[in-house]
């Protein structure tokens, strides 16, 4: 660059002592003397010559070297086929496989609670108790009187085995006998019941009384949750109802705790509902660590279309002419390097910034990637892919 510069600079001096008079020496008078400065200028001009091939030497490299300054800077990918698949988000709820509702049968006074709102449990175990001493009370009253039975049939039985006696008082005392040994067990087996049992492992929910409340019967009283067996409920739209199925694999996302699972559809729904025009689907949902809380909100990511082979790009790289033709820039290579090649394309289906080709790009063409949006036909490219610096 400093050699350009200086043989510019010359260039410009001889130029200007060409174009200017010398107003010190007049053409000589005589023809010897004109001889002499022709012959003189003859030697400059050739030197001149010189000097002047030599610069568009160094100018015609420069020009090179600006060229290949000027060549646009980009990264390429070669198109290969994939199996294009894109995915809808149905919204759902995360909620535990078993949730049992615990109430007491016969209702009473709890007199015994052992377990509080959060503790965990473990099937069978006991949970509450509720007094029972109006049933024990009830139970010794049948307990004197079947006594009594007992004995008055023990006695009309002997009696009529004597034929002593008519047959209707001996069917009286048996009769009676039996119906008290019946409203005995009725009553002993309803004590039974005063202990209320967890009937799964889990954790209490929604424990609504305190030890000496009044339970009324059959109205539950706590929840109990098993928090480790989860599943994900959602009403899926009734235009997927062909593209839905049981055991399909789907993406099954947790938003509150950044979580992902691929997991498996367990139950489609075998009803639309009419007032909202969905069907009912569960999947599965593991929960390893603990964190997965009924409730939480959930999002199932369905796949509803798929194409194998396609030639897909991503989005922004389908630029749009004001005409409204779509093209793509790929990089052709030419014995003067890589330029830049504009290809019209026709779009398809797209997802997640990817969008299917359908007409104009082949497996094997050079997309540009980086810097496709600065660039115009036939421009030169330097490609600067990580494979290759």
């Amino acid at each position: 660059m400093k050699q350009l510069i200086l043989s510019l600079t010359l260039l410009s001096f001889l130029l200007g002592s060409c174009s200017q008079p010398d107003q010190e020496n007049t053409l000589p008078n005589d023809v010897e003397g004109q001889r002499s400065l022709l012959e003189a200028k003859r030697q400059e001009l050739v030197q001149l010559k010189k000097e002047i091939a030599d610069l568009e030497d160094l100018l015609g490299a420069s020009a090179g070297a600006n060229t290949e300054e000027e060549a646009k800077i980009v990264t390429t990918a070669i198109l290969e086929p994939v199996t294009f698949r894109r995915f809808t988000e149905i919204q759902g709820n995360v909620e535990p496989v078993k949730k049992n509702n615990i109430s007491s049968e016969t209702g009473g006074r709890i007199v015994r609670l052992n377990v509080k709102e959060g503790d965990n449990v473990n099937a069978g175990q006991l949970l509450a108790s509720v007094d029972m001493e109006p049933l024990n009370k009830q139970i010794e009253e049948l307990e004197s009187a079947l006594d009594l039975a007992a004995d008055v049939y023990d006695r009309q039985k002997r009696l009529w085995d004597q034929k002593i006696g008519s047959e209707i008082q001996y069917l009286q005392a048996k009769n009676n006998k039996e119906r008290l040994e019946k409203s005995l067990a009725g009553l002993r087996a309803q004590l039974k019941k005063a202990n209320i049992y967890a009937p799964i492992s889990g954790v209490i929910e929604g424990l609504t009384v305190e030890q000496g409340d009044v339970a009324p019967p059959g109205m539950p009283i706590m929840q109990l949750i098993n928090t480790r067996d989860l599943k994900v409920v959602a009403e899926v739209p009734e235009r997927y109802v062909g593209t839905v199925k049981n055991g399909e694999k789907v993406k099954v996302e947790v938003p509150t705790l950044q979580a992902e699972q691929t997991e498996s559809i367990r139950v489609v729904g075998k009803v639309i509902h009419p007032s909202n025009r969905t069907f009912h689907l569960e999947t599965s949902l593991a929960n390893r660590n603990g964190e997965m809380k009924p409730n939480l909100l959930a999002l199932v990511h369905i796949e509803d279309y798929r194409e194998e082979n396609a030639i897909v790009v991503s989005v922004d790289l389908v630029q749009q002419e004001v005409g409204g033709k779509q093209f793509v820039y790929i990089a052709e290579t030419t014995p003067e390097g890589k330029v830049a090649r504009k290809v019209y394309v026709k779009t398809g289906e797209s997802y997640d910034n990817q969008i299917v080709i359908t007409e104009g790009l082949k497996a094997g063409d050079e997309v540009i990637q980086r810097g496709a949006r600065s660039l115009s036909e036939n421009d030169l490219l330097t490609v600067k892919n990580e494979t290759n610096g």
